[in-house]
């Protein structure tokens, strides 16, 4: 079943430095988009490697092989399966110079009393204009997220 509030409340309450992007983000934004896993980019640090692999461990993350640090430094991105739902873990992505922009171009939300950091529209739209997905309905939520930034 998928709970991406328990994901972000286990990355939260690890100090994980994270910014939520992707398909969940564009729901937060008021997308209809529907998305079935939770995408985040994290800071790539030994101390914050450290916080998210403790953060990942709580939550039952699995992959095809255990989660290390070493393995973490291996690649850019992971397509975790979680007991709270997918999770895919990105240490770069497309669109953005790192996760100091990500940062910087970060917003924060409260939904139910839980601290959500997600990337602001204009960084978003960026971030799916980069990563060029022709999946039809990617491209239809990349459309209905220009017509929410040209309402603003």
């Amino acid at each position: 079943m998928f709970d991406p509030r328990k994901i972000i409340d286990a990355l939260n309450r690890h100090e994980v430095e994270y910014v939520v992007i992707g398909g969940f983000a564009a729901t937060l934004h008021g997308c209809p988009e529907q998305t079935f896993d939770l995408d985040i980019v994290y800071r790539d640090t030994t101390a914050n490697r450290a916080r998210l692999l403790n953060a990942l461990l709580e939550i039952d993350a699995r992959w095809d092989q255990p989660l290390t640090d070493a393995i973490l430094q291996r690649q850019v991105v992971f397509a975790l399966n979680t007991k709270w739902g997918d999770l895919d873990v990105l240490s770069d992505m497309v669109g953005l110079s790192g996760f100091d922009e990500a940062q910087a171009h970060a917003q924060s939300m409260i939904v139910n009393g839980l601290r959500i950091p997600l990337l602001d529209l204009p960084t978003l739209i960026k971030t799916k204009e980069a990563a060029a997905d022709p999946n039809p309905r990617k491209q239809a939520a990349l459309q209905y997220l220009k017509v929410l930034q040209q309402q603003q």
